[in-house]
C-alpha cells in the first residue's frame, strides 16, 4: 500500500468549495473538518460524503482507484460522479445519514474508470460520521478494491476444480501424501472400486485393502522410498468392494520444494494390470503349446513371408528358424504348385479359414503329406495382419487310411453274411408268431436298405456316395430296375457316410409308405425325387432334397405315428443337424431335407452353379 502524500491535502486546501453546498473551507464545522483530516492522513483508500448530497472528499489512495474521473469528481456528488453505481450510493448515503453502519465484501460493480466499462471487486466500509450535535452529517468510507484477489480465487477454484476432474475420471486411482508417507488424498476411483472413506484410508489405513500376503512386502518397500525419496514402484492385488482382488502397478513420485529439494509432498498412483497379466499368462502358455508341439506352427506375413517358425516346423521340414524366417513360404510347395500357393492365400486375404490335406516339400526335397489349418491373424480393431498355419505330418495317418480301405471291403464282406445270419434268425423265430412275421418283414427290408447304403459307401472307398445312387438303390425294391415310377432331378452330387446312411434309412421308410398307402400302391402313381443347392438364412449354403408323390390315392394324414414316422421326420434331422418338413396335401406326400454342406463329399459333373454354392 501507498504512503499518504501531500497531493490531495494541497488539492483540498485550493478547491473552489464556495460553489458547493458545502461553502468555503472556513466556514466548515469541526466535524467536517477533523473528517477530512482523518481521510487525507490515512493510507487505506477513503472517501468522505457529506451532507445531503453526499459531496466527495477523498484521499490520494482513493484518487488511484478512480481512474480518470480523478479530479473531475472531487467535490461532486456522489450520485453524479458515479452514475452508473447511482442507484447503490444512494442507498449507501441514505443508511448512513440515518445513522446505520454498513459493510461489503468483494462487492461487484462495473464501473467506467478509464473510458471503458469494467469488472471491479470491492470490499466496502461505510460509517456515519455525526455533526457536534450528534447528528449524522456524513458517510465515510474504507474501499478497497479486491478485482485482482477475486480472479486469483476464481482462477484457483477453477484449477482446482480442473484438477478434481481430471483426477476423478482418470483410469487410474490417484493419491496424495505428506513428506512421511502419510496418505491425506484419493481421487473417488479409488473409493468406488474399494467401498471405502477417507477417514478409513487417511494415513496408512490403506493397508486394511491390501492383500494379507503381500501387504508387508508392499510397507516395507514403500517405506524406504519415502525415507529416501526415491520413485516407489510395485505390484499388488488390492481388495474391491465386493471382496475379489485385482493386480494393480503402482508408482509414487516425490514433490519437492523448488528451492531446498527437500520431498514436500508424494504423488502416487494405481492402474489395473489385471487383464494385462492375464493376456500375458496366456501368452505364456501359448509360447509353451507352440514350442513343444509336434505340429509345425508358423506366422506368416500378407504375401507369405515366414514371421516365426517353432521347433515342431524344423523337424517336419527340416529347416532351422535361421534358415526360413524372411524367406517366402513358396519354398515348401511343389514345383508345380504356384496355382496352389496363390488360392491359399486369395482365401486367406479374404479371412477365410484354410483347411486341407496337401503335399508339401522337406528341406531334402522329400514330399510328404501334411493337413493343413490355417487362418487369419486379426488386430483388436479387425484389420488382418498376417496369417498363422499349422502342418501335421500325416503320412503315417495316409498310410493307416490306405490299409483301412482294404479293411472296409472286407468288413462290409463279413457284415453282409452277419446280416444273412440275423435275417435268417428273423426268419425261424417269425415262425412261431404272426406277430413276429410283421416284425420279420419290416427288419428285413431296413436291414437290407441299410445295406444297400453299406455297398454304395463301399464302392467309394467309404468316402461317400452318389446321392442318385442311393435313392435308386433305396427305391429299386419297390420300383424295379427300369421304371417309370421313379424320377431323379438335380446335380451329381456325393454325401459323406452319415448323410448315406441316414438318408438311406429315410428314403426307405417314405418308400415303404408310399408302397402301403401312397403312389407307389397304383400303377399311375410316381415319385419324384430333386435336389438343389440353396442359401437358407444366414447358415450357408445346403442340400436341399425333396420327395414328392403324384398321381396316387387322396392322402390323409396319419392318425398314429409309428416308428417309420419317427425315422422321416426326425432321426435324420437329428443326425444331420437338418431342417426337415414333412406334408401330406390330398394331391401327394412331401418331404423335404435342408443337408448342411459339410455332409456334402463333392459334386461330380455338376454345373457351375451348383459347385459355386459350395465355393
Amino acid at each position: 500500500m501507498r504512503s499518504p502524500s501531500n497531493d490531495m491535502k494541497q488539492c483540498i486546501q485550493s478547491f473552489d468549495w464556495a460553489a458547493t453546498p458545502l461553502g468555503t473551507i472556513e466556514s466548515w464545522p469541526q466535524s467536517l473538518r477533523t473528517s477530512v483530516d482523518i481521510v487525507t492522513a490515512s493510507p487505506a483508500p477513503m472517501l468522505l460524503l457529506w451532507g445531503g448530497e453526499g459531496i466527495m472528499i477523498y484521499n490520494d489512495a482513493y484518487a488511484l482507484l478512480t481512474g480518470s474521473r480523478h479530479p473531475a469528481i472531487l467535490g461532486a456528488p456522489v450520485l453524479q460522479a458515479w452514475p452508473e453505481v447511482a442507484d447503490f450510493n444512494r442507498r449507501v448515503l441514505e443508511a448512513g445519514l440515518a445513522g446505520e453502519a454498513l459493510s461489503f465484501k468483494d462487492k461487484y460493480f462495473v464501473l467506467n474508470r478509464r473510458g471503458a466499462p469494467e469488472d471491479v471487486w470491492m470490499n466496502l466500509v461505510y460509517s456515519p460520521v455525526r455533526d457536534e450535535a450528534g447528528r449524522p452529517a456524513g458517510v465515510l468510507a474504507i474501499a478497497t478494491e479486491t478485482t485482482t484477489w477475486v480472479f486469483a480465487e476464481r482462477a484457483k477454484r477453477e484449477s482446482e476444480l480442473r484438477f478434481r476432474t481430471l483426477a476423478d475420471n482418470i483410469a487410474q486411482f490417484a493419491w496424495m501424501a505428506d513428506e512421511s508417507g502419510s496418505i491425506f488424498w484419493y481421487n473417488k476411483r479409488w473409493f468406488d472400486y474399494t467401498g471405502t472413506t477417507l477417514e478409513e484410508m487417511k494415513g496408512w489405513g490403506w493397508r486394511k485393502v491390501h492383500h494379507p500376503d503381500h501387504v508387508d512386502r508392499v510397507v516395507e518397500k514403500i517405506s524406504r522410498c519415502f525415507a529416501t525419496g526415491e520413485v516407489w514402484d510395485d505390484t499388488f492385488p488390492l481388495r474391491a468392494h465386493d471382496g475379489t482382488y485385482r493386480w494393480f502397478l503402482s508408482r509414487a513420485m516425490p514433490i519437492r520444494d523448488e528451492r531446498t529439494g527437500k520431498v514436500v509432498r508424494w504423488f502416487g498412483t494405481n492402474t489395473d494390470i489385471t487383464e494385462h497379466l492375464q493376456e500375458a499368462e496366456r501368452n505364456a502358455q501359448l509360447a509353451t503349446i507352440v514350442s513343444t508341439s509336434p505340429d509345425a506352427i508358423i506366422s506368416l506375413s500378407e504375401n507369405g513371408t515366414v514371421l516365426s517358425w517353432n521347433p515342431g516346423a524344423e523337424k517336419i521340414f527340416g529347416y532351422s528358424a535361421d534358415e526360413i524366417i524372411g524367406k517366402s513360404e513358396r519354398i515348401l510347395f511343389a514345383d508345380d504348385a504356384d496355382q496352389e500357393f496363390e488360392e491359399k492365400y486369395q482365401h486367406l486375404r479374404r479371412g477365410e479359414q484354410v483347411m486341407r490335406d496337401a503335399v508339401r516339400r522337406r528341406k531334402d526335397g522329400m514330399l510328404i503329406d501334411v493337413a493343413i489349418n490355417a487362418g487369419p491373424m486379426r488386430h483388436p480393431d479387425g484389420r488382418v495382419i498376417g496369417f498363422s498355419a499349422v502342418h501335421r505330418d500325416i503320412g503315417q495317418r495316409k498310410r493307416v487310411e490306405k490299409h483301412l480301405r482294404v479293411a472296409m471291403r472286407e468288413l462290409s464282406h463279413r457284415t453282409k453274411n452277419l446280416l444273412a445270419v440275423i435275417m435268417a434268425m428273423v426268419r425261424q423265430t417269425a415262425r412261431a408268431s404272426t406277430d413276429v412275421s410283421v416284425l420279420q418283414s419290416e427288419l428285413i427290408q431296413r436291414l437290407q436298405s441299410l445295406s444297400a447304403s453299406h455297398d454304395l459307401l463301399v464302392a467309394e472307398d467309404w468316402a461317400g456316395a452318389s446321392l442318385e445312387g442311393l435313392v435308386r438303390a433305396v427305391l429299386q425294391p419297390f420300383v424295379g430296375k427300369s421304371s417309370d415310377a421313379l424320377a431323379c432331378e438335380g446335380p451329381s452330387v456325393f454325401v459323406n457316410a452319415t448323410a448315406a446312411q441316414n438318408l438311406g434309412l429315410a428314403l426307405h421308410e417314405l418308400a415303404t409308405n408310399a408302397a402301403k398307402y401312397g403312389a407307389l400302391s397304383t400303377p399311375a402313381g410316381r415319385v419324384q425325387v430333386r435336389w438343389s443347392f440353396e442359401t437358407v438364412g444366414e447358415g450357408g449354403p445346403r442340400l436341399l432334397i425333396a420327395w414328392v408323390e403324384s398321381a396316387g390315392p387322396a392322402v390323409e394324414p396319419p392318425k398314429v405315428k409309428g416308428f417309420g414316422h419317427v425315422v422321416i421326420e426326425r432321426v435324420a434331422a437329428q443326425a444331420l443337424n437338418a431342417a426337415v418338413t414333412y406334408e401330406f396335401p390330398r394331391d401327394g406326400v412331401r418331404w423335404t431335407i435342408a443337408v448342411p454342406a459339410e455332409f456334402v463329399v463333392n459334386l461330380r459333373g455338376a454345373a457351375p452353379e451348383a459347385a459355386n454354392a459350395l465355393a
